[in-house]
């Protein structure tokens, strides 16, 4: 086999630095595999993922000097790597993977993965393979330490199966923040025991065929769907085993139809509502001035920290309009009660009182950048997506832990034609204005995936794919290693193994 030139290498998100040489090493059913202690999972990982294509697992060793083996090694004093980065080191006779923790062999297993041919991505064996590692070295660690990706099943339901393979194409990409939309106007999406009617009733609405939505209840005419706690455990389990971090994301105090229609006391004006079949921001939402409020979400996130590890939870907080409050007598007396004298005012008090609570629950809150306020829980994660910058930049002077989510920029439901994939490469996360100094407030980006316009599987990957992988790079790779047109040009063999995979992408030219 002819040697491979630095240019031929296709590796993304492109690594902070490699160095190609001469030969290859060719891994076959003599090759063995060594995992330090704290690694079985992780080379678990490994067999399960090139069993498929291969049509045997690589075997197990206890010994470390076997030679023609793939060794995975844990090395506290690798200084020069964070804790996600790795060094991968291919040559003649071996393959040694090296990090300081877990989350870096693993991330060094998915470069090693794109080194070897497209092929073992394939879910059945492939003959007459030649099983080819080119010899490189790999020093490699992410920029960001938040990159992510959300996906709103509100408005269109996936279901287990797509979430998994979704959490699969994470790891693939090196991302690490699963945000789990799972509550909007249109359908509450998470089993709560407490409140059955939230699944009852808020997770069905009337069934729209010409959007491209199929019945997938047991009702005729109706849309719905669910996640029982069994399922969200799964899928929290799958994407542990990636080192993803899976956000829930229950929103308060707008984007609430769902729950009013199954609880309308919750609201100003006591209802009744239907789940809504329309998209937009609908002007019922909770009535902060209602103690049965706080009752009932403090249940609801009681419920949700006990599924969830993370200790973040997101709670929306956008586009939450305040004309029933301002009529509102429960609302008023509240304001009164308080000594709060904007209407306004009534989220930053109901926001607050959900940070400390979940401050008390060893949590986090995070919510969109439209819960920012001079008064806002210092310790509350913004995640700007609309409205002035400046704000923004002045709230990360502050002290201010965000998430960058420009909504011209990384919303992977606009069409290409808005967002091309160009666009969506050169997107920059840090704000122009903001010092140096401030730079690690800035935890990272996300890709928000909202499913008005997106009723299926198919359509999900047309719209993320190549898109998600543009800022896969951008979260990873140094800002001053980006390029364009190199990224382009690798993309043109990585979507060759998306293909593999069954992902449905738009193509480079549809792209840009």
């Amino acid at each position: 086999m002819n040697d491979l030139k630095k240019s031929q290498v296709v590796i993304i998100p492109e690594p902070v630095e490699m160095k190609v040489d001469k030969g290859f090493f060719e891994i076959t059913k003599k090759t063995s595999l060594y995992a330090d202690n704290g690694l079985k999972d992780v080379s678990e990982y490994l067999q399960k993922l090139f069993r498929p294509a291969l049509g045997w697992s690589i075997s197990s060793t206890a010994k470390t000097n076997d030679e023609k083996s793939i060794k995975l090694s844990l090395d506290d004093g690798a200084h020069e790597i964070s804790e996600e980065g790795y060094i991968l080191k291919s040559t003649e006779n071996g393959i040694l993977i090296n990090a300081k923790t877990p989350t870096g062999v693993f991330y060094g297993i998915q470069t090693l993965r794109q080194l070897l041919p497209k092929e073992i991505e394939s879910q059945k064996a492939v003959s007459n393979m030649k099983w080819s590692v080119p010899c490189i070295t790999v020093k490699d660690y992410p920029r960001f330490k938040w990159r992510g990706f959300m996906l709103d099943e509100a408005r269109h339901f996936m279901g287990i199966k797509v979430v998994k393979k979704l959490l699969d194409l994470m790891a693939l990409h090196k991302l690490n923040k699963f945000h789990w939309h799972l509550v909007d106007d249109q359908g509450w999406r998470i089993k709560i025991d407490k409140y059955p009617k939230l699944t009852d009733i808020g997770s069905k609405r009337e069934l729209k065929p010409k959007r491209g939505e199929v019945q997938n209840t047991e009702e005729a005419n109706v849309y719905g769907g669910f996640y029982t706690k069994e399922e969200i455990k799964e899928a929290i389990a799958y994407a542990k085993e990636r080192f993803i971090e899976v956000i829930p994301e229950i929103e308060m105090p707008g984007h609430s139809s769902s729950a009013l229609a199954a609880y309308p006391e919750l609201s100003c004006s006591g209802g009744p509502f239907k789940v809504p079949t329309r998209w937009g921001i609908f002007a019922d939402v909770y009535c902060p001035g209602n103690e049965g409020v706080y009752e009932f979400l403090k249940d609801v996130i009681d419920e949700v920290i006990e599924l969830f590890p993370s200790k973040i939870i997101h709670i929306g907080g956008d586009e939450v309009p305040k004309i029933r409050w301002r009529s509102c007598p429960k609302c008023r007396e509240k304001m009164k009660k308080e000594d709060i004298r904007k209407v306004k005012d009534l989220q930053v008090l109901l926001t607050n009182y959900f940070a400390k609570y979940l401050e008390s629950k060893g949590r986090r809150l995070m919510g969109w950048n439209q819960i920012l306020d001079e008064n806002l829980s210092k310790n509350a994660i913004s995640q700007y997506w609309f409205g002035k910058v400046k704000e923004t930049i002045a709230q990360i002077e502050s002290g201010r832990d965000t998430v960058m989510t420009r909504y011209l920029w990384t919303y992977l439901d606009h069409p290409y034609k808005i967002i091309s994939l160009k666009r969506a490469y050169k997107y920059e996360p840090i704000p122009k204005k903001l010092e140096e100094k401030y730079h690690f407030h800035v935890l990272g980006l996300e890709a928000p995936l909202w499913t008005e316009r997106i009723p299926n599987e198919q359509r999900l990957y047309w719209q993320a794919f190549p898109r998600l992988t543009a800022f896969a790079e951008t979260g990873w790779t140094p800002k001053k290693t980006k390029n364009y047109k190199l990224f382009k040009k690798k993309l043109e063999s990585f979507l060759k193994r998306l293909d593999i995979l069954g992902i449905n992408c738009a193509s480079l030219e549809e792209a840009d």
